[in-house]
């Protein structure tokens, strides 16, 4: 069967020239590039991954940390502290880093939390006689949490630094793009 004039073999229409076809986007790409005319599109720089995820993916990634200290505090069947609280500061430090710039203050309470409750199943799980009362188990958990003062502490006063550093290094960048003017315009006299 023969193709109408002006289309390939493919169905996609060619230009007035013949040679090359239609280049474009079809299906959930058309939206995509809308509004690009005169700017830089996305896709024209590399994407990175550190430093351009929402505040949630942070929060996630320093609960992921503690999460893998539970699990190997467990595993190595020791009570929680050393192993759980490096694994919390790694968590927080990639959490810190990977969030945006102005969404990286919201990683600032996570170490505190994620370090008490990973301490306390982590104990629960190693500690079966702290179940016996409720007065035992109060001062168990205690314990527990105690033991990682240090590292949710160091956790969190590297969350502050890297989220402080973050915030300035932004505004110095955005100072830098700012363009060179005078800071007032003066006002045209008028004659009287």
């Amino acid at each position: 069967m023969l193709d109408p004039p002006g289309h390939k073999a493919d169905s996609s229409p060619l230009y007035a020239s013949g040679r090359e076809s239609n280049t474009r986007p079809r299906g959930r790409n058309r939206g995509r590039n809308r509004g690009t005319r005169g700017r830089r599109s996305r896709r024209a720089r590399p994407d990175r991954w550190w430093g351009s995820r929402p505040g949630r993916a942070g929060i996630g990634l320093a609960i992921g940390g503690a999460a893998v200290g539970l699990l190997v505090t467990v595993l190595s069947g020791r009570e929680p502290g050393l192993v759980l609280g490096i694994f919390l500061l790694a968590g927080t430090a990639a959490g810190a880093l990977a969030v945006q710039p102005r969404a990286a203050y919201l990683i600032i309470p996570v170490p505190p939390l994620a370090y008490a409750v990973a301490a306390t199943l982590a104990g629960l799980i190693h500690d079966h006689a702290a179940s016996t009362s409720h007065t035992a188990l109060a001062i168990s958990v205690a314990q527990w949490i105690a033991s990682g003062f240090l590292a949710m502490t160091a956790a969190t006063l590297m969350a502050v630094a890297v989220t402080t550093a973050r915030w300035a290094a932004g505004r110095r960048h955005r100072r830098r793009q700012r363009p060179a003017g005078p800071p007032f315009a003066p006002r045209a006299r008028t004659g009287s």
